[in-house]
């Protein structure tokens, strides 16, 4: 089951994949190059954005995980033609 949350003011253009810790969700907006930091209510239904991640690696990240301290997201590289030798990268940023 999913719930709405209301963040007055903003919108998650190309929201991809989301990361729940406690009260803070990461919305990563891949073709943005960014993961939006949402600090929510009690209740999960509302909350205030509090921080844009950003790297200079990212290179359309898809999803996001959690390890050691750091949030880990694969680089889908859209904007560069696959080929059999074509490098793929995660990046690893400090969780906010």
């Amino acid at each position: 089951m999913s719930t709405p949350v209301d963040v007055p003011g903003h919108t998650f253009t190309n929201g991809d994949g989301l990361l729940l810790l406690g009260r803070t969700l990461y919305v990563v907006q891949n073709r943005l190059n960014q993961v939006a930091v949402v600090r929510l209510n009690h209740a999960g239904t509302a909350g205030t954005l509090t921080s844009t991640i950003t790297d200079p690696n990212f290179d359309v990240p898809t999803t996001v995980a959690k390890a050691m301290g750091r949030l880990y997201l694969p680089n889908a590289r859209f904007t560069t033609p696959p080929t059999p030798t074509t490098p793929y990268t995660a990046v690893a940023v400090r969780a906010h």
